[in-house]
C-alpha cells in the first residue's frame, strides 16, 4: 500500500511560570499561547476560546486575559500548602485544517524541577486526539501546593506543555485499500462529547482501544465520512471486517417497504427495487466496487425498555434468530439494502448533559426526548422518517423506521417512508484522494 509523507506541526505551546513565591502564598501565572504553521494548505486559526475556574482551594484568580487569541494569560494565587486551582480549558480550531495530537510534551519534566512541592498535572486531553475543523477541545490544568510541606517555596518554577501535532491531509497523492487508510490516518483513541471522528468499537457497543475491536464506526453529529460513489455524494457508516458500510448522503425519495403487505426483504419490492432498477442505474465501474455481501435479518419482538431495545440490543436481534414465522429467512445475500437500528444508534457522541455511555444505556424508542443522543447521531434526520431493514419479530407486517423525531419505532411496510441505500465495498477498495468533508469527499479509484 503507497502512503503519502506525513507532515508534523506543532500547533501548540504551552508555558506556566510560578513566580514571586514567598510566605503566605504561592503565585501561579501561567501563558498559554498556540503558534502558527506555514506551508500547509488551508486556513489556519486554531485559539483559546475559554478559561473557566473548576474547583479553587485557598486559591484565588488574579488576572485573566487574551480569550479568544492565540495566547491566553491567567495569574492565580496559592495561599499555603494544600491549596489547589483548577481550571477548565478550551482551544478551539476555527480553521479548515484538521489535527491529529501526537505527543504531549514536558509535564513530567517541569514537575520534577526545584520547588518540587509545587505540582502540575495536564487531564482530559490525550495522544492521538484530534482537533478538526470547526471542533473544540476541553482539557483540565490542575496546580497543587503540597499539603504536607513545610518549607515555603522561594524559587520561581518553570512549567512547559508542549502539545505536537501531525496534519493529515489527504492531497491527492495517497493511493491504497481503502479501509486501512481510514484506519491508519483517522482513527481516534477517543471522541469528545459533540464531537465526531472514526473510532473502534467494543464488544457491548464501546469505544474501545482495543487492537481487535468487533468493527470501527464514524460517530458524532458531523464526522468527515463523506464518500464520491458513482458521482453522487454517499457517507461512511463504518468498516467491518476490511470493508466500507456505506450509505447515500440523501434520500431517494419516501417509498414503501413492501408492496404486498409482508416484512420479508427477500421478497420485498424495495429489495427488488435497490437491487433491480436502482443497482442498473450505477456506472459499471460503480457496481464492481460493490460486495455481494451475507445481510442478516433478524427481527426484535421487543424494544420499547432499557432491558430491551438499547443500541446492542437492536445489533443483537439483527444478527439474531429471531423472526415473525419459522419460514422467514434470517439472512439474504445480495448488494443493496438499508441501514440497520443499530447503525443509527451506535452512530451517536452524545452530548454535554447525556453522553455516548449514557445515550447507549438509553433505549433507542425514547431517543425522542434525549436531544444530545439524536442530534450527535450523523444518521438522524429530522425532515424524513427512514427505512430500517431490521423487521418486527411480533408484526407480518411490521418494519422498524428511524423516526424524524428521533427515536426507533415500527412501521406498516406498506407505508412511505425515506430510502437510503447502504451497501459494502469491495475490501480491495481503494481511495486516492479527498479528506472526508462534503466539498472534498473521499475518492475512489
Amino acid at each position: 500500500m503507497k502512503t503519502r509523507k506525513k507532515q508534523k506541526v506543532i500547533i501548540g505551546t504551552l508555558v506556566a511560570i510560578i513566580l514571586g513565591m514567598c510566605v503566605g502564598y504561592a503565585a501561579l501565572s501561567q501563558i498559554l499561547t498556540i503558534t502558527g504553521t506555514s506551508g500547509i494548505s488551508g486556513d489556519f486559526n486554531i485559539e483559546f476560546t475559554k478559561i473557566d475556574e473548576n474547583t479553587m482551594v485557598n486559591a484565588k484568580t488574579i488576572t485573566k486575559d487574551g480569550i479568544g487569541s492565540t495566547t491566553a494569560n491567567f495569574t492565580v494565587d496559592l495561599e499555603k500548602p494544600g491549596s489547589s486551582a483548577i481550571y477548565d480549558l478550551t482551544v478551539e480550531n476555527k480553521g479548515t485544517i484538521d489535527a491529529i495530537l501526537t505527543s504531549i510534551e514536558g509535564v513530567d519534566e517541569s514537575n520534577n524541577k526545584e520547588p518540587v512541592d509545587i505540582t502540575y498535572t495536564v487531564t482530559g486531553i490525550q495522544e492521538r486526539a484530534s482537533l478538526n475543523a470547526g471542533e473544540q477541545e476541553k482539557f483540565q490544568v490542575k496546580v497543587v501546593w503540597n499539603a504536607s510541606s513545610t518549607s515555603v517555596p522561594t524559587t520561581s518554577k518553570s512549567l512547559t506543555l508542549k502539545l505536537n501535532y501531525e496534519q493529515k491531509i489527504f492531497d491527492g497523492s495517497i493511493s491504497g485499500i481503502a479501509s486501512e487508510i481510514l484506519i491508519d490516518e483517522k482513527l481516534e483513541s477517543d471522541v469528545p462529547s459533540g464531537g465526531s471522528g472514526l473510532v473502534a468499537i467494543g464488544n457491548n457497543g464501546e469505544i474501545t482501544t482495543s487492537i481487535t475491536p468487533r468493527e470501527y464506526r464514524y460517530i458524532g453529529p458531523n464526522p468527515d465520512n463523506y464518500i464520491q460513489f458513482n458521482n453522487e455524494l454517499w457517507r461512511i457508516i463504518g468498516i467491518f471486517d476490511g470493508q466500507l458500510k456505506i450509505i447515500k448522503k440523501d434520500s431517494i425519495g419516501s417509498m414503501g417497504w413492501n408492496s404486498t403487505n409482508v416484512n420479508d426483504w427477500t421478497g420485498a419490492t424495495l429489495q427488488t427495487y435497490l437491487n433491480g432498477e436502482y443497482y442498473a442505474g450505477i456506472s459499471s465501474d460503480n457496481q464492481m466496487k460493490i460486495s455481494d455481501y451475507l445481510w442478516k435479518l433478524g427481527a426484535a419482538k421487543s424494544y420499547t425498555s432499557a432491558a430491551n431495545g438499547l443500541a446492542q440490543h437492536f445489533y443483537n436481534y439483527e444478527r439474531g434468530s429471531d423472526a415473525y414465522d419459522e419460514i422467514r429467512p434470517r439472512e439474504w445475500t445480495g448488494k443493496i439494502t438499508l441501514m440497520y437500528p443499530s447503525d443509527y444508534g451506535f452512530a451517536t457522541s452524545g452530548g454535554t448533559t447525556t453522553n455516548r455511555t449514557k445515550c447507549l444505556a438509553k433505549e433507542l424508542y425514547g431517543w425522542d426526548g434525549v436531544s444530545d443522543c439524536k442530534n450527535n447521531s450523523w444518521l438522524y434526520d429530522s425532515i424524513s422518517s427512514q427505512w430500517t431493514l431490521t423487521s418486527y419479530a411480533s408484526s407480518n407486517i411490521g418494519v422498524f423506521i428511524v423516526n424524524n423525531g428521533g427515536y426507533v419505532s415500527h412501521s406498516s411496510v406498506n407505508n412511505q417512508m425515506g430510502v437510503r441505500p447502504v451497501l459494502y465495498l469491495t475490501s480491495n477498495t481503494e481511495i486516492t484522494s479527498g479528506i472526508g468533508i462534503e466539498t472534498k469527499p473521499y475518492i475512489l479509484k
